[in-house]
């Protein structure tokens, strides 16, 4: 009971004592800022603060706009009133290009993303070498997201949002601005770069003081079974690994990126993505290539904010290196992506199970800033189980379908028509058997999930009913958020209300 408390009391100093900060010592021993020179808008301040968001958007109109090749984009504007601004990088020729994407600052208090991303816009313009990627790529650049997030220097959006797991909801404008962007963009690889935060409360239990995550880069792969195998192993085998080989050699050391909760004492981590919700899955069920790379940084302020933009900047740059070098096969992945996806070739992965593994994990004692090398259990969703599966149907209906959930789907790039006349249907329905709400109110709703079985009936649908073909691009998207056990779909953000011994207003239409 003494120890039980004695761990309670760690976590509540270390909270505010190591979280936000870190020793001279540690920064000096393990991330000191390279001998580059930057000149992006924070690092051109001979100040210990981040650049205002005037300074920013002055920046990007001295060093980027109106140069031959760029063009700066207002895609919209913020809850408070602020431009959001995407720089396009273009050359005219002949040849095909792959479309590139690239975000910083979806949490506000991330700058990193933001200083490497306008650094690397800088380069593919003045720096001749650079420039010629573009003979192969254009590249789109949202170099500050979340806007009213960087003016507030907080994670959230103005709405107290969490844009990153806002993809499937769009409960908050900025989310659907940023959206319409990208689909209107339609990249081949999407990348999203963040930064994490090195010391939490749950790496109290190490050292005599607590501990910090060690690695400057951590890579998130998607996992999700709607994807293709081509997918995951470009992001992994072509864009992740060489992009790990730029970093090693620089002397800066990477990771896969982990969440981590602590039971009993013992420390469990999660990786690897597979929640519609996160860009990490959502670039991907355009069926694009997806990038999402976490750089340490969130509390450090300008701490090392050299060495994070750096980082951010290497990995952009090896990206955008690694798609000219494998230009013809990323087409390929690509274009058999979609083609799969139009001919409605696979089976719906509803629910996978994630494996569990132990890896060595490395941490700095916060008190003898030594290496700490802990052994951890892990439920790692780069290698999942099907635990649900169906097969992929010819389309869905949503009966009475409201304006939200049409609106959600046609801003996914998604045709839904509306029937004009009654018609008929060999559906397979919902029939709701189980029906939990959660506890506690998570990003503005009470979870739902549920339990469902198929019936299959015929059945007639008419005037105020949509139907959505999945004979076409970006039918991931209605294949995510339809089916009703989906993690962050319609049913589960309440989008879609189900209750418990009831048929769903969705159905399923048979081939």
């Amino acid at each position: 009971m003494k120890k039980s408390l004695f761990i309670v009391l760690l976590s509540v100093v270390y909270c505010f004592v190591a979280a936000g900060q870190q020793s001279s010592v540690i920064t000096e021993r393990y991330f000191s800022d390279p001998d580059v020179k930057f000149v992006t808008p924070s690092l051109s301040i001979d100040e210990e603060r981040l650049a205002t968001y005037d300074e920013v958007m002055a920046w990007i109109n001295i060093n980027i706009a109106g140069k031959p090749g760029a063009e700066v984009k207002i895609i919209g504007q913020s809850e408070k009133g602020l431009d959001i601004p995407v720089i396009y990088l273009q050359r005219p020729g002949e040849t095909p290009k792959l479309r590139i994407w690239m975000q910083g600052v979806l949490h506000g208090n991330e700058p990193s993303g933001l200083e490497g991303l306008l650094h690397l816009a800088q380069q593919l313009l003045d720096d001749s070498e650079t420039a010629a990627l573009l003979d192969n790529v254009s590249v789109a650049i949202l170099p500050i997201a979340n806007v009213d997030g960087y003016v507030a220097n907080r994670r959230a959006s103005a709405r107290g949002l969490d844009l990153n797991r806002d993809q499937t909801k769009f409960a908050d404008p900025v989310s659907v601005i940023i959206k319409r962007a990208l689909m209107e963009w339609d990249p081949d690889v999407a990348a999203d770069f963040h930064e994490y935060t090195p010391s939490r409360r749950d790496y109290a239990i190490f050292g005599d003081s607590g501990a910090t995550i060690s690695y400057d880069v951590k890579f998130v792969t998607p996992g999700s079974l709607i994807m293709t195998e081509g997918q995951r192993r470009a992001s992994y085998d072509i864009l992740q690994k060489e992009a790990e080989k730029v970093l090693d050699e620089h002397g800066y050391t990477h990771f896969f990126y982990f969440t981590s909760r602590t039971t009993g004492g013992e420390m469990v981590l999660s990786t690897g993505a597979q929640s519609p919700h996160s860009s990490s899955t959502s670039y991907a069920l355009s069926d694009a290539i997806s990038f999402f790379v976490e750089t340490r940084g969130i509390g450090l302020g300008r701490t090392s904010l050299a060495r994070r933009a750096h980082c951010v900047y290497l990995t952009a740059l090896s990206m955008l290196e690694s798609c000219v070098r494998h230009k013809d096969e990323i087409s390929d992945i690509v274009a058999t992506a979609k083609r799969e996806t139009v001919g409605r070739k696979n089976d719906i992965v509803v629910v996978a199970g994630e494996s569990e593994k132990y890896f060595d994990v490395t941490f700095i004692d916060l008190n003898t800033a030594e290496p700490i090398v802990k052994r951890l259990r892990t439920q790692d969703a780069r290698e999942l189980t099907p635990e649900l599966v169906r097969s992929r149907p010819k389309g869905y209906i949503i009966e009475s379908a409201t304006d939200k959930e049409v609106e959600i789907l046609r801003l996914l790039g998604l045709e839904v028509v509306q029937l004009e006349r009654n018609k008929r249907f060999r559906t397979e329905s919902y029939m709701v058997t189980g029906h939990r709400v959660a506890g506690a109110m998570w990003e503005g709703i009470y979870p739902v999930t549920v339990t469902t079985e198929t019936v299959k009936r015929r059945k007639r649908f008419g005037s105020g009913d949509y139907y959505i073909d999945l004979a076409q691009e970006n039918a991931n998207y209605a294949v995510v958020l339809l089916e009703p056990e989906s993690a962050n779909g319609f049913v589960n953000y309440a989008v879609t209300t189900a209750t418990a011994g009831e048929p769903l207003r969705i159905y399923r239409v048979m081939k």
